[in-house]
């Protein structure tokens, strides 16, 4: 069997589920990194102010030092890790339906206050 024979028998599906944003931010002062109970109210806050349903949430704070915190949306999840000791936060935002995830991820780049960060969407 050829290729071309191949790929005409697989159907490929360009099916849109959703926007996915991933951003690292360096440079981040240590005590923006390391205070759970802000950085859950901060997620929490940044999906309601852009109308997202938050349907569970759940942070863990590490010892020494690092937070991780997920939250579960109707439209999918938000989730933020924190290495205080390199100065610097992973966030994953995934929405479905017309909500775009730069707007929630603008938030949380407010509350980390660097200018230092990489931002990088995909289409699902």
């Amino acid at each position: 069997m050829t290729t071309e024979s191949l790929m005409m028998e697989k159907h490929v599906k360009n099916a849109h589920m959703g926007d996915h944003l991933l951003i690292e931010v360096y440079n981040v002062p240590f005590d923006k990194l390391n205070d759970k109970e802000k950085i859950e109210q901060v997620c929490i806050d940044a999906c309601k102010i852009e109308g997202l349903k938050v349907l569970n949430t759940y942070t863990h704070q590490f010892d020494p030092y690092g937070v991780s915190c997920t939250v579960s949306l109707a439209e999918s999840h938000l989730c933020c890790h924190t290495w205080p000791e390199k100065q610097c936060v992973a966030i994953d935002i995934f929405t479905c339906g017309a909500k775009n995830p730069r707007c929630v991820g603008w938030w949380l780049l407010k509350y980390f206050d660097s200018d230092d960060y990489v931002m990088n969407d995909y289409a699902r």
